[in-house]
């Protein structure tokens, strides 16, 4: 930008002009894609930079206390939590904190991380199996798996459940909303925030990708619901049990 003999505002050049034509629809998927990317990157540095200050500082980088299901034994974390300054939910920092030990225990063994982060270590706290999570998590890293996709191969050998003690199978409910919406307890854990996230970060993963998939068929069933009604009213015309669309007429979005 040049700026105007008198001293006021710029004046665009032929440069700037030219830069300021819009972007493609193409150009600004890739700029929102990109923007994406590096806010998600960033959280995540960010939520395991937070996971090992505590580790260091509270645990003082003894990762068998960090790794413990109940974290907060420690009487020097219960201190950091009870803070009425902090702005973090304690169930999640305990999570943050068992992540980064987690990160720290496969480093120690020579396990590349490189490509990992944050997601990825809190999927593979759901692997009980010590081998078979190093495992994971190299695949994982060689593979440049997303987190979806670790949790996903997970899930093949850790059914999810709808809660501990409960042996139906939250996954297998979403196949099946008739079964769904008889099950209350099923129902309470699918409108709760809390309840949710009392779920494995990689059944939480599944969920919402086998959401995106129920919407997309109920919405198609519905829609040919309709479509089988229209022609039959178009059939049946003569009749003079003629069926009203309008009756069983369902309000469905385009897929």
């Amino acid at each position: 930008m040049a700026k105007k003999a008198n001293g006021g505002n710029p004046v665009e050049t032929k440069a700037g002009a030219k830069a300021a034509k819009t972007l493609t629809p193409q150009q600004v998927k890739k700029v929102v894609s990109d923007i994406n990317k590096l806010a998600r990157e960033t959280v995540e540095r960010g939520i395991l930079a937070i996971g090992l200050l505590v580790l260091e500082i509270v645990f003082q980088g003894i990762l068998g206390a960090a790794f413990s299901r109940n974290p907060y034994k420690s009487k020097t974390l219960q201190q950091v939590c009870n803070d009425a300054d902090l702005r973090v939910d304690r169930r999640r920092l305990g999570e943050w904190v068992r992540a980064a030990a987690l990160s720290k225990e496969l480093i120690a063994k020579k396990v590349d991380c490189s490509n990992l982060s944050y997601s990825h270590f809190a999927a593979l706290l759901q692997v009980d199996d010590e081998k078979n999570r190093d495992k994971l998590a190299a695949k994982a890293n060689k593979g440049q798996w997303s987190a979806r996709k670790l949790a996903e191969e997970i899930g093949k050998t850790n059914p999810a459940k709808v809660s501990e003690g409960k042996s139906k199978d939250l996954i297998k409910l979403l196949g099946n909303p008739e079964a769904l919406m008889k099950d209350k307890e099923a129902q309470k854990i699918l409108e709760n925030p809390q309840d949710l996230e009392k779920l494995p970060f990689d059944i939480r993963l599944h969920i919402a990708k086998r959401a995106d998939e129920q919407v997309k068929c109920v919405i198609g069933f519905i829609n040919l619901l309709k479509l089988a009604k229209k022609n039959i009213a178009l059939i049946e015309l003569g009749d003079s049990e003629v069926i009203d669309v309008q009756t069983l007429d369902v309000q469905a979005d385009p897929v």
